[in-house]
C-alpha cells in the first residue's frame, strides 16, 4: 500500500489580500489606476508596473462598503471559534490607521466588527437558550479587549493607568495555554459597542505622540488590538462543558517606506531596534510566501514576529489590507510586491474548543521541553555549530557594514560632485535670473517711486491747503481777540463813567434789590448756558485738533495709501465730506458763539449798572484773558511741534534719499565693473583669435613651401628620367653602374639635406613656440597690470597714455632671420630650377634629334606636363585641390614609369631589376613626401582642430558681444534712472527747504 502524499492534499487556507487606494490630495498626481483585475502604476500615462489584484478598492469605496463587501464574511468564523488576524501594510500616510481604527468621519474595522459581533452573539445566545432543537444549553459569552503599542522593541500597555505604564515592563512570553502572549498586559471587559468605543478612544489618547530626530515616533510604532471571545455552554444530553476561545487581532503596522533603502544602512543610521519590527515582519512575509522557506520561517527576530507566531502562517484566518496612495511610486511598488508574496502564504485555522486547547497545551509543553533539552549536554555540538554560524553571521554582517560604509562614502562623494556641478549650474542660472530680476525690480521701483512722488505731491498740496485754511482761522481768532480787547478798554471807560453815576444810583439801590435778585437768578441761568457753550466750543476745538491729527495721520499712512491707491478717491471724497461737515458745524458753532457773545455783552451792559457785579465782571474778564493766553501758548506749542516733526520727517527723507543714492551708486559701480570685466574678456578673446589667425597663416605658408619642394623634387625626378631615356651613347650599358651610384649619391645628398632642413625647421618651430608662449605670458601679465592700474586709478583723472595705447611687441630680429633664410632658400631653388629647365631644353633637343616617333610623343607629353607645372607653379590654389592634383600627377608618373619600363624591356637597353628597384625607391620617397604634405595640409587633424577652435571662438565672441550690448543697454538705463532719481531728489529737497522757510516765516509772524 502506497503512502499518502499529504503535501499535495493538505493545502491550507490562503492569506486573503485586498488593496485599498487612498483618495488623492489636491497636490498629488493620480499615478495608481485600477484596470479590471489589475493595478497599474503609471507615470504621465506610461505604465511602469502591473499587478494582478482581484480585490482592489479605489478611493470611491468607503470603509463600511469594503467591510460589507469583503470583510464581514469573517465575523461568522470568529464566533464559531476560529482565530482571525487582520493587518494593514503600507507607507506612512497611506491610510493604515484610518483603515483599522477609523477617524471622526467614519468608523474603522474595529468598530465595524464590534457592531456585527455583538448583534450576532446576542442572536446566538437567544436562539441557543430558547430553541428546543438546540443541542446546547446555558450558553454564555465574554468579550474582552487588549490594546498595546510596540515602539523600539518595547511593548507598552495602552489600557493601563499611567503609573502602571511607567513602572511595569511588558514582556512577550510563550505561554503553555495561551501561546505567544504579552505578560502583565491589561484586559478590559466590554459588554457592548459603546464600551468598546470608549476603551478604544482611551487607548488612542495614550499612544506615543512624541518626535525624535527621525520624525514622529508614531510612524515607527505598531499598534496591536485584540478582541478575545470566550464562549461556554453545556451539552444537552451529557452535560459536558463546551468551551471555545477565539481571538480577533488587528495590527496597524509601522510605515514601510524605510524598506526602500538597504536594511543594513537603515540599522546603521537609525539604530538596530527602531525599525526592527517592520523589517522583520516584511522578511517573515517573504519567507512564508516562498515554498522553500515556508515551513521553517524565523519568528523570533523581533517582538512583533514573536507575537504573530500563531497568527500568520499558522492557526488563524489572516487578512492583509495593503494600503497605497498616489504620489508615492516607490512605496506603492514595494507594498504591491509584498502583496504578491502574501498571496502564497497558507494558514491552517481550526476551531479552538476545549479539546484543541488541551492538545495545543501539550504540544507547547513538548516544544518547551525540547528547547530545554537542546540547551543541555546533548546539544553541545549543536550549540558549537550555532556559535560558529553566529560568528560567521557576525563576520558577514561586519563585511556588509564595511561595504555599506564604503558604498555610502562613494555615494556621498558622487552626490557631492553632482551637487557641486548642479550648484554651479544653478548658480549660473540664478545669477542670470537675479540679474534679470534686479533689472525688473529696478524698473518697478522706479515706477513705484514716480507714482509715490506724484501721490506725495498731491497729498502735500492737500495738506498745504488745509494748513492755509487753519492759518486763516487763527488770524480770524486773533482779530476777534483784538476786538475783544478794544471792547474791554471801552468797558473800562464805561466803568469809570458808571462809577461817577454810582452815587446817583445809590438812592435807587433799595428799589432795585428785588430786581437784582431776579437778575441774579437770570445771571446764574445764563452763566450755566455760557458754560455749556464754552464746553461746546472746547469740543469744537478738540474736533478741529482731531481733524489736524487726522491730516497728520494721512501723512503717516502714506504707504497704506500707496497700497490702496484704488480706494484713494473714495477716501478723499469721504474726507472732503467729513471736512465740509466739520466746517458746517464750525460755522454753526461760530454763529452760536457770536449769538452768545452778543448776549454776554448785553448782560455785561446791564450788570455794569450795579456796583456789586463790577468786581465779578472784572474777574470774568481776567479769566477769559488767561484762557485766551493759554490757548495762544498751546497754539504756539503745537506749531513748534509741527515744525519739529516736519524737520524730522525732512531729515529722515533726506537720509533715506541719501541711502538710496548710495545704493544706486554702488549698483552703478558694480555694473560698470561687470561691463569692464566683460570688455576685458572680449579683448582677450580677440587677441587669442588674432594669434590663432596668425598661426593659421603660418601653417598655410609652410604648406606652400612644402608644395614648392614637392614640385622641385618631381621636376628633378622627371628630368633625370628624360635625360637617361634620351641618352643614346654606345657606352650606356657600361655606365649603368656609374649612373646608379651617381643617383644614389644624389638621393643621399638630398636626403641628408632634407633631414638637416627638417631638424632645423623643428628647432625653429620649438623656438617659435617658446617665444610665442613667453609673449603670451608677457601679454597676460601686462594686461593684468593694466587692469589693476585702471581699477586703482583715481576717479575723474584721465588715464596716462601708457594705459590707453595698445601694446606693441617688436620681434623683427627673430622673424627677420627666419624670413631671410626662407628667401635665400627660395632663391637657391629658383636658380636650381633654371638650371633644370636648361637641362630639360637640352634633353628635348637631343630627343628631337635621336629618338623616333614614340619617343617624340613621350618627350612632347613630358614637355607639356612641365609647361603645365610651370603654369601651375605661380597659381595660388587651396590645399584640397592641390592634394587631388598631386594624386593625379602621382598616377600619371606611375603610368609613365610603367611605359618606360616596357619600352626599355623591348629595346633591351636597361637592366629591368635595377630600374624596378630604383622606381620602387623613388615611389616610396614620393609617398613619404605626400604623407608629409597631407599631414601639413589644412584638412589634417591639427587644422581641423584649429578650425573648430576658430568656430568656437567666433561663437563665444558673438555671445560676448551680445552680452556686452545687453549690459551696455542696462547700464545706460540704470544711469538714466539714477539721473532722474537724483533730479527728483534735488527737486524734493528744494521743495522741502522752501516749505521750511515758509513755516519759519509763519512762526515769526505769530
Amino acid at each position: 500500500m502506497q503512502s499518502v502524499d499529504f503535501a499535495k492534499q493538505v493545502l491550507g487556507e490562503p492569506l486573503r489580500c485586498i488593496v485599498r487606494i487612498k483618495p488623492p490630495s489636491n497636490f498629488q498626481k493620480e499615478d495608481v489606476r485600477i484596470n479590471n483585475q489589475q493595478i497599474l502604476l503609471t507615470d504621465n500615462n506610461r505604465i511602469l508596473e502591473e499587478f494582478e489584484c482581484p480585490e482592489a478598492y479605489g478611493p470611491e469605496f468607503s470603509m463600511h462598503q469594503i467591510y460589507e463587501q469583503f470583510l464581514q464574511q469573517f465575523t461568522g468564523p470568529f464566533i464559531q471559534g476560529l482565530n482571525v488576524n487582520i493587518f494593514a501594510y503600507g507607507s506612512t500616510g497611506a491610510g493604515k490607521t484610518q483603515t483599522i481604527e477609523g477617524n471622526k468621519k467614519e468608523h474603522g474595522l474595529i468598530l465595524n466588527y464590534a457592531s456585527s459581533i455583538f448583534s450576532l452573539l446576542e442572536n446566538k445566545k437567544f436562539h441557543t437558550n430558547q430553541s428546543q432543537a438546540s443541542q446546547l444549553v446555558n450558553y454564555s459569552y465574554g468579550l474582552r479587549a487588549r490594546y498595546v503599542e510596540i515602539i523600539d522593541e518595547e511593548v507598552s500597555d495602552l489600557f493601563a493607568p499611567p503609573n502602571k505604564r511607567l513602572n511595569d515592563q511588558l514582556q512577550i512570553l510563550d505561554h503553555a495555554w495561551e501561546g505567544p502572549t504579552i505578560a502583565n498586559s491589561t484586559w478590559v471587559t466590554v459588554n457592548n459597542e459603546i464600551q468598546l468605543q470608549e476603551a478604544l478612544n482611551s487607548g488612542q489618547r495614550n499612544r506615543n505622540q512624541t518626535t525624535n530626530e527621525f520624525g514622529k515616533v508614531s510612524n515607527k510604532s505598531t499598534s496591536f488590538f485584540t478582541l478575545e471571545l470566550l464562549q461556554s455552554s453545556l451539552q444537552k444530553d451529557t452535560n459536558e462543558p463546551l468551551i471555545m476561545l477565539s481571538r480577533l487581532c488587528f495590527f496597524d503596522l509601522a510605515g514601510s517606506e524605510v524598506l526602500i533603502d538597504d536594511p543594513e544602512t537603515i540599522r546603521i543610521k537609525q539604530g538596530s531596534t527602531l525599525n526592527k519590527s517592520i523589517i522583520s515582519f516584511t522578511q517573515l512575509l517573504k519567507e512564508l510566501g516562498q515554498p522553500q522557506t515556508a515551513d521553517h520561517a524565523a519568528y523570533d527576530t523581533s517582538a512583533l514576529t514573536s507575537i504573530v507566531k500563531e497568527l500568520v502562517g499558522s492557526n488563524s484566518l489572516s487578512i492583509g489590507i495593503f494600503c497605497v496612495q498616489h504620489g508615492d511610486p516607490k512605496g506603492t511598488s514595494l507594498t504591491l510586491n509584498i502583496y504578491k508574496y502574501c498571496k502564497n502564504i497558507k494558514n491552517f485555522p481550526i476551531v479552538n474548543d476545549s479539546k484543541v486547547l488541551g492538545l495545543l497545551h501539550k504540544f507547547r509543553l513538548e516544544c518547551q521541553a525540547a528547547r530545554l533539552s537542546g540547551r543541555g549536554g546533548y546539544g553541545d555540538t549543536g550549540n558549537n555549530k550555532m556559535l560558529e554560524l553566529e560568528k560567521k553571521l557576525i563576520e558577514d554582517n561586519l563585511d556588509k557594514m564595511r561595504n555599506a560604509d564604503e558604498k555610502q562614502r562613494m555615494a556621498q562623494k558622487l552626490s557631492t560632485m553632482r551637487e557641486k556641478y548642479n550648484e554651479i549650474v544653478r548658480q549660473k542660472a540664478e545669477l542670470q535670473q537675479d540679474l534679470i530680476r534686479s533689472e525688473e525690480e529696478k524698473l518697478e521701483v522706479s515706477k513705484a517711486l514716480v507714482e509715490l512722488q506724484i501721490e506725495n505731491t498731491r497729498l502735500m498740496e492737500i495738506i498745504q491747503n488745509e494748513k492755509y485754511d487753519m492759518n486763516n482761522k487763527l488770524l480770524n481768532a486773533e482779530s476777534d481777540l483784538l476786538s475783544m480787547n478794544i471792547r474791554e478798554e471801552k468797558a473800562l471807560k464805561t466803568i469809570q463813567e458808571l462809577q461817577d453815576q454810582l452815587k446817583e444810583t445809590k438812592d435807587d439801590k433799595r428799589a432795585l434789590e428785588i430786581e437784582f435778585v431776579a437778575l441774579k437768578k437770570n445771571y446764574i441761568n445764563i452763566s450755566t448756558a455760557l458754560e455749556t457753550e464754552k464746553a461746546k466750543s472746547e469740543n469744537i476745538g478738540l474736533e478741529l485738533i482731531n481733524v489736524v491729527n487726522e491730516n497728520k495721520s494721512l501723512h503717516q499712512e502714506l504707504n497704506d495709501i500707496y497700497k490702496k491707491s484704488g480706494n484713494t478717491n473714495e477716501e478723499n471724497a469721504r474726507f472732503m465730506k467729513k471736512i465740509e461737515k466739520l466746517e458746517q458745524e464750525n460755522r454753526e458753532q461760530r454763529e452760536a458763539l457770536i449769538y452768545t457773545k452778543a448776549e454776554i455783552e448785553r448782560l455785561k451792559t446791564e450788570m455794569l449798572k450795579y456796583e456789586i457785579l463790577d468786581q465779578q465782571h472784572r474777574i470774568d474778564l481776567d479769566n477769559k484773558k488767561l484762557e485766551i493766553e493759554k490757548g495762544f501758548l498751546e497754539a504756539n506749542r503745537e506749531k513748534q511741534n509741527e515744525v519739529y516733526k516736519m524737520n524730522r520727517e525732512q531729515d529722515d527723507a533726506v537720509k533715506k534719499m541719501r541711502d538710496e543714492k548710495l545704493l544706486w551708486e554702488s549698483q552703478k559701480m558694480e555694473l560698470t565693473h561687470k561691463i569692464k570685466t566683460m570688455q576685458r574678456r572680449v579683448n582677450d578673446e580677440e587677441e587669442r583669435v588674432k594669434e590663432l589667425e596668425k598661426q593659421l597663416q603660418e601653417l598655410q605658408s609652410d604648406n606652400q613651401k612644402m608644395d614648392l619642394q614637392m614640385n622641385e623634387m618631381r621636376s628633378l625626378y622627371r628630368n633625370k628620367l628624360m635625360q637617361f631615356a634620351a641618352d643614346g651613347k654606345p657606352d650606356k650599358a657600361s655606365r649603368i653602374g656609374y649612373d646608379f651610384n651617381a643617383r644614389e649619391d644624389l638621393i643621399r645628398t638630398y636626403t641628408e639635406k632634407e633631414i638637416e632642413l627638417n631638424e632645423r625647421l623643428e628647432r625653429e618651430k620649438k623656438n617659435s613656440k617658446q617665444s610665442q608662449l613667453q609673449i603670451r605670458q608677457l601679454k597676460s601679465y601686462a594686461r593684468n597690470l593694466k587692469y589693476l592700474c585702471e581699477d586703482w586709478a583715481p576717479v575723474g583723472i584721465p588715464l596716462p597714455d601708457i594705459l590707453t595705447k595698445d601694446a606693441t611687441f617688436i620681434d623683427e630680429e627673430t622673424y627677420g632671420t627666419l624670413q631671410g633664410d626662407h628667401v635665400a632658400e627660395i632663391e637657391r631653388l629658383r636658380v636650381r630650377n633654371k638650371k633644370l629647365e636648361n637641362e630639360v631644353r637640352i634633353l628635348q633637343e637631343n630627343i628631337m634629334n635621336g629618338v623616333g616617333g614614340g619617343n617624340m610623343d613621350l618627350s612632347r607629353r613630358i614637355s607639356n606636363e612641365m609647361e603645365m607645372l610651370k603654369q601651375n607653379k605661380n597659381k595660388s590654389i587651396d590645399s584640397d585641390f592641390q592634394a587631388d592634383q598631386l594624386r593625379k600627377e602621382r598616377n600619371d608618373l606611375q603610368e609613365e614609369n610603367r611605359r618606360l619600363v616596357t619600352l626599355l624591356k623591348d629595346n633591351k637597353k636597361w637592366d629591368v631589376y635595377i630600374l624596378q628597384r630604383e622606381n620602387e625607391r623613388l615611389m616610396r620617397q614620393m609617398k613619404e613626401q605626400e604623407v608629409g604634405l597631407n599631414s601639413a595640409g589644412p584638412m589634417s587633424g591639427e587644422a581641423k582642430n584649429i578650425q573648430q577652435k576658430l568656430q568656437m571662438y567666433e561663437r563665444s565672441l558673438k555671445q560676448l558681444e551680445k552680452e556686452r550690448s545687453e549690459l551696455i543697454v542696462r547700464a545706460t538705463m540704470a544711469e538714466e534712472q539714477l539721473k532722474a532719481l537724483q533730479e527728483h531728489l534735488a527737486k524734493q529737497s528744494q521743495d522741502y527747504q522752501r516749505k521750511l522757510l515758509e513755516i519759519k516765516r509763519g512762526g515769526n509772524i505769530f
